[in-house]
């Protein structure tokens, strides 16, 4: 076969370049580890488990016990892990197939969005690459439900443009549709779809009040998919948000180029001297994505606590697009000034080689990096004790410990288990770290082990049995609390 005649007749196939090189760069830390990346994905297996036990159910009796709590994130990507568990026979190892499987249609999202927004391979191939010089791409590799929506994110604002370019209700309605699942699939992801897709609805109707109508259209499309789940949940349970799940993080401007990459930056901004000039219907989709993502994302500075990294996560799909038309636009530069095309071809080249060194060098080694990119053994020794030796009634109580890996492994009860903004009520942790308790707090509570780090002060009425580097495991004396009563 003459791959050079494919590539020239079928030049889109590039854009599958970057895509198989993360694909590749993720399969590294995959292999290499029995256990999926990152510590979410053991709640999310945790509420798959709970699907496959009892069914779609609304209430999640194991975490936050020993009073339970709605279940308040939405089923799509369980459903999906619950579905590759039943394949493989092991949800962990549906998570693991999970990892490289997402990374390769994320980055291939981004870059056929791109290529098709601005009819240009060399604009698309440039977004795949420069994922890579993002720490994003950390993040990009853990399968959970924000990188599944964030496959649909492109495609759902390509979806909207085409719907107010062509002033069709069927691609209204289709990228409406697809915001429902994301609505079904990650709630902040969806939230950040209805900013962008509103406030670029707004801005063309300016000029043409008609667009609003496509809107109008895209919005009740999403509320009627996001109904299905969504309805039943608030009907029955109200509106759960606790908003001490998460402390406050911001990433400051200073933080911008090691977040997004100093040659992102550049080449966005590069690419932005065209878009302001020429201000299409796509140049007013990619600005008002970014700004829009950049504002809510610094609310910090305001007083409003967010977790501004994840916000963040979202401004880089605009960003990469930017710095593929500033590669694009660098090229016309060079052109102008009768440089060399060998010049312009050699540094590309070489940036796009540079990008994957970079985002194979933060895999390279996933224990030196981020606590959230592994799980620790000593974590992992923790839960699967209580797999063996758990009473799978007792409530479990962590502190300074990660408790959704004892749920998920062991089916363990806990006192917190993930998710902290859907509690409603919970165990006061802190007193039991303390020894700030009785008998009858450990009945009341049906309280039946205490997991504490390693030197500190064992908990009244408990037995240390087990433990190991970091953590200790204490169980509640039952018997001899029964005889004192």
């Amino acid at each position: 076969m003459n791959y050079s005649q494919v590539l020239r007749e079928k030049p889109v196939l590039l854009l599958l370049v970057p895509a198989v090189a993360a694909f590749f760069i993720a399969l590294i830390p995959t292999l290499k580890y029995g256990w999926p990346l990152g510590g979410d994905i053991f709640y999310h297996v945790h509420l798959a488990k709970l699907y496959l036990e009892q069914g779609l159910i609304y209430w999640d009796p194991l975490t936050s016990a020993p009073y339970g709590r709605p279940i308040s994130y939405p089923p799509i990507f369980h459903l999906l892990l619950l579905s590759f568990g039943l394949i493989f026979g092991d949800m962990f190892d549906a998570a693991r197939f999970l990892q490289p499987v997402l990374t390769l249609f994320l980055f291939f999202s981004f870059a056929y969005v791109a290529y098709k927004l601005y009819e240009s391979v060399l604009v698309g191939v440039t977004a795949g690459f420069f994922i890579f010089f993002s720490v994003v791409f950390q993040r990009f590799i853990l399968p959970g439900p924000e990188n599944l929506a964030l496959i649909l994110f492109p495609l759902v604002l390509y979806g909207f443009y085409l719907s107010t370019n062509k002033k069709s209700y069927k691609y209204a309605s289709i990228s409406g549709i697809m915001t429902g699942i994301v609505f079904l699939t990650h709630t902040l992801s969806a939230s950040f779809l209805f900013l962008v897709t509103s406030i670029y609805a707004l801005l063309i109707s300016l000029k043409d009040k008609s667009i609003l109508k496509y809107w109008m259209v895209f919005v009740i499309s999403a509320f009627l998919v996001a109904s299905i789940w969504w309805i039943p949940l608030l009907v029955k349970y109200g509106l759960v948000f606790n908003s001490n799940g998460d402390a406050p993080y911001l990433v400051s401007f200073l933080s911008y180029p090691k977040f997004f990459g100093i040659l992102t930056l550049l080449f966005a901004f590069l690419g932005a001297i065209p878009m302001v000039k020429r201000r299409s219907k796509q140049d007013i989709l990619i600005l008002t994505s970014l700004i829009s993502i950049l504002v809510v994302s610094n609310l910090n500075y305001l007083g409003v606590s967010i977790l501004s990294n994840r916000f963040l996560t979202f401004a880089l799909f605009p960003l990469v697009v930017m710095a593929g038309l500033g590669v694009k636009h660098l090229k016309i530069i060079i052109a102008q000034k009768n440089i060399s095309r060998k010049f312009y071809c050699i540094f590309i080249a070489c940036v796009y080689i540079s990008s994957v060194m970079i985002g194979y060098s933060m895999l390279a080694d996933v224990d030196s990096g981020f606590i959230w990119l592994r799980a620790s053994d000593s974590e992992l020794d923790i839960a699967e004790w209580f797999q063996e030796n758990g009473d799978k009634k007792s409530v479990v109580v962590a502190y300074n410990f990660r408790d959704p890996f004892i749920v998920a492994i062991s089916r363990q009860p806990v006192a917190v288990g993930g998710y902290g903004q859907g509690i409603l009520q919970s165990l006061d942790i802190q007193k039991y770290a303390d020894g700030r308790v009785n008998q009858s707090d450990y009945i009341k509570d049906n309280v039946g082990y205490v997991v504490l780090f390693s030197g500190m002060k064992a908990p009244p009425y408990t037995t240390l049995v087990y433990k190991n580097s970091n953590y200790e495991i204490y169980t509640f004396n039952r018997d001899a609390s029964l005889t004192s009563i």
